[in-house]
């Protein structure tokens, strides 16, 4: 009996001891937490360069100075042939006045003929000398535009008779409304350009010169007025034209792109996503200045060369892995 109980538990010790020594299967790959989610996206690098802010606004053009062109004796109005929107210059005779007195004379020529054909041609030789002198020159006083034309030629005018409306080109502006909301960012003296599609594919350096005391008759705008501020202008009033205003400019602005930029609901202000040496995105509250196309300045929160997340949009969140496919550019690179 006592044989048979050692018999036994040497049998149970070996098996345990078997069990014990037995090679793992390894881990259960159900047990295995899962990888963490990981985002491929795009980046650049935060760059500095030249910027400058911008207003865009629409403008009419206005002449200054407006000019009558008038009949310097009463008569017959001969050889005016001005139409609207010739171009004349100080000193360029347009058109003569014959007074009565020639006419008259002309008249009593043809009667003459009749009465003593010898003595009439003596007189008709007087009578076109003189006459050819007696007309009186109508003349333009300085370089201008002809708007509208008032008299036609051949036609019995007085002295000091409107013959035709002009503008001085020099004196055409520009005439912009400003939003009222805007209004503070505009000051005399900012430069501008000025474009129209009378003059296709044209810049015109413009500056501001003064704006308006009072509003429009709505209340939402006011108007500024911006004159040329190069040779070329425009010369005609009345025209539409598309005004931008340089209304900041910083010569080492941090910018980023816009796709990088994104506006907290709740406080209303901005933020951006950084990549980290971790790999991961990291978010990062900034201060923006000037905007221009594509790029906007960065003020606070930001440095140099640090690499903005640029796609991925509402999906990138604060320590999320981030795989970057393109960051071998910066804001300058890629935007210029």
């Amino acid at each position: 009996m006592r044989r048979l109980v050692l018999s036994a538990t040497a049998a149970l010790a070996v098996a345990a001891a078997g069990c014990r020594w037995a090679p793992s299967a390894g881990p259960d790959p159900a047990a295995q937490p899962p990888p963490a989610p990981m985002l491929a996206v795009s980046a650049v690098r935060a760059g500095v360069l030249p910027m400058h802010d911008e207003l865009k606004l629409l403008g009419t053009t206005v002449a200054l100075r407006h000019l009558t062109l008038r009949a310097p004796a009463s008569g017959r109005l001969v050889d005016f042939r001005l139409q609207s929107g010739d171009r004349v210059r100080s000193g360029q005779v347009v058109a003569r006045i014959v007074n009565r007195e020639i006419e008259a004379a002309q008249a009593g020529l043809g009667v003459a003929r009749q009465l003593d054909p010898a003595e009439a041609a003596r007189l008709g030789r007087s009578v076109r000398r003189h006459g050819a002198a007696a007309g009186i020159p109508v003349v333009v006083p300085q370089r201008a535009v002809v708007v509208n034309r008032l008299a036609g030629d051949g036609q019995i005018v007085n002295a000091f008779e409107p013959l035709a409306d002009l503008i001085d080109p020099a004196s055409v502006y520009v005439r912009a409304e400003v939003p009222i909301d805007e209004l503070h960012l505009v000051r005399p003296g900012m430069e501008a350009v000025v474009t129209s599609r009378v003059r296709p594919g044209a810049r015109f350096a413009a500056r501001v010169a003064a704006l308006s005391p009072s509003f429009s008759a709505r209340g939402v705008t006011s108007p500024v007025r911006l004159e040329f501020a190069g040779p070329q202008r425009i010369e005609e009033a009345g025209a539409a034209v598309d005004v931008t205003i340089i209304t900041g400019r910083a010569a080492d602005a941090l910018v980023v792109p816009v796709a990088a930029l994104f506006q907290d609901a709740a406080s209303g202000g901005y933020y951006v996503f950084t990549v980290g040496a971790d790999g991961r995105a990291h978010r990062a509250s900034v201060r923006v200045g000037m905007r221009s196309g594509a790029l906007v300045q960065v003020l606070d929160g930001l440095k140099a060369g640090e690499t903005v997340i640029t796609s991925g949009g509402y999906a990138l969140s604060d320590g999320l892995r981030v795989w970057v496919a393109d960051d071998n550019q910066n804001a300058r690179g890629r935007h210029s």
